[in-house]
């Protein structure tokens, strides 16, 4: 009766944590991969009365619409607001989170298990996509819940959660390839030919599901999976650019003090305490991990982002319950304190994404400086080069315009901020040599707003930023390895 008890408790604690949260986030914009996966695509399906199933024309990134159908009939049903697609997105973080926790505790360990799935909630990634309603999320849950099939031998929810997977991101092959190869291999007492049988008859309905989502996508737009609209960042990158996709991979997964979770797992392997067999959380942490790493560099112009390698860390999380129990207090407490502060970690001169929560101060930014130029439109690139009426749902569909298909020359104001990347070397020269700007600060994120000197006769006046050294050195590093135009 008192193991109820406590966990009540936590499972209280837990529900008042994402109540606080949703109250404080539930009108955030619509921000990042949020708006080209989810907020476009739910948009055109919504206000086409669910008749147009498709991502705006020249803005596909190809992925399947089974989220962003669900999402816009929440809409449909309680009303097109922001609180209901952050409340839609918290869903999949308690889902997560409670399967992660069931995992746990079949290791026999209530508290670490509880423990653990503290630090899955804490960790700055896993926070940052709570509030900023996305695919990966809903990802996430379904590669947990068919490894968690796989494991216990559930053939009803392996299939399903199968299928779930590939219609719902295009990364999704990336994870189901290697959680299938995972059981495929792991012994279990069975002949490998017999068990793939077993798994080809499994995966014929997932298999026909996206194969049927590729010949829709195919008969409406003209092409398949490879999207023509996103081709400057999909594609085999060349092998310098492939070998650094594979470093960055790394460090994205270490990032923000996500190194915290390696740190038990390291510590039992050099002390002998990490007992390796094939149902391991680790040896499906590298499975998932390894693979993803790989198959990102080899197809990505850009380099992956922190939140393509989200669905990872349900498995390094469950390592760590599954080690805690014979580590000391002290060596949790030192793990979780290196955790928080990813939080707070801030690297000069490079573009932030959404991989903490830092990113949501531009949003007070961008509405003090809309509200002292006038609402005059303000040209720039991703993430914040998308109006109103896609980020907010509410509010004009001119106000903030891209870049991409416009010469900066031919446009009256232009902002820039360490949120905002894609601008090319010559163009940052120019904007920073002959455009007046005013800057605007908010813990680690500034917006700059640049006046184009040949169309604004009064010039901007008011605080400038000034670049550091470190930020300086920062730069010119990422410059020599990278490029001055990569991202």
């Amino acid at each position: 009766m008192l193991k109820v008890k406590k966990e009540h408790v936590i499972w209280s604690i837990i529900a008042l944590f994402y109540t606080v949260l949703f109250l404080v986030t539930r009108n955030d914009p619509f921000f990042g991969d949020a708006i080209s996966s989810i907020s476009r695509a739910s948009l055109r399906i919504f206000e086409s009365n669910f008749t147009q199933f498709s991502y705006p024309e020249n803005l596909d990134p190809g992925h399947p619409l089974t989220i962003p159908a669900a999402h816009a009939l929440c809409w449909k049903i309680v009303g097109k607001h922001l609180w209901v697609s952050h409340l839609f997105n918290l869903v999949w973080s308690i889902l997560i989170l409670r399967k992660m926790i069931q995992w746990g505790q079949q290791y026999g360990n209530d508290k670490a298990s509880f423990l653990g799935g503290l630090w899955l909630l804490i960790t700055p990634l896993f926070l940052a996509q709570t509030v900023n309603p996305n695919m990966h999320l809903p990802l996430t849950y379904f590669v947990l819940s068919l490894a968690f099939a796989l494991l216990n031998g559930n053939t009803v929810q392996q299939v399903i959660f199968s299928a779930l997977i590939v219609i719902t991101h295009l990364q999704g092959l990336y994870y189901l390839a290697p959680l299938w190869l995972w059981w495929l291999i792991k012994s279990d007492g069975k002949s490998i030919s017999g068990k793939a049988v077993q798994g080809g008859l499994r995966l014929i309905i997932p298999g026909v599901l996206f194969a049927l989502w590729v010949f829709y996508h195919y008969t409406s737009v003209g092409w398949g999976i490879s999207s023509p609209d996103y081709a400057g960042h999909r594609g085999f990158p060349g092998l310098k650019r492939f070998v650094l996709n594979l470093i960055m991979a790394d460090w994205r997964m270490v990032d923000y003090g996500q190194i915290a979770l390696f740190l038990i797992p390291a510590l039992s392997i050099l002390r002998g305490k990490l007992r390796w067999s094939w149902n391991h959380p680790v040896v499906l942490f590298l499975f998932v991990y390894l693979f993803n790493g790989l198959a990102i560099a080899a197809t990505t112009k850009t380099g992956p982002m922190h939140r393509y390698l989200l669905p990872c860390l349900p498995f390094i999380v469950l390592t760590n319950v599954e080690l805690l129990p014979s580590w000391k207090p002290r060596l949790w407490i030192t793990a979780s304190i290196v955790l928080i502060s990813g939080h707070f970690w801030f690297y000069p001169g490079k573009i932030m994404g959404d991989a903490t929560l830092a990113y949501r101060s531009i949003f007070p930014l961008l509405e003090e400086a809309k509200k002292e130029f006038n609402h005059e439109p303000f040209h720039t690139y991703a993430p914040l080069g998308n109006p109103s009426a896609t980020t907010k749902l509410n509010g004009d569909s001119t106000d903030i315009l891209h870049l991409y298909d416009t010469e900066i020359k031919d446009v009256n104001y232009v902002i820039k901020s360490n949120i905002s990347g894609d601008f090319s070397h010559k163009e940052i020269v120019e904007l920073e040599s002959n455009w007046p700007s005013k800057t605007y600060e908010r813990s680690y994120v500034y917006l700059e707003v640049y006046s184009n000197p040949i169309f604004i006769n009064q010039p901007i006046t008011g605080p400038k930023r000034k670049v550091g050294k470190l930020e300086s050195w920062i730069i010119k590093l990422k410059h020599k390895i990278k490029g001055k135009d990569s991202v």
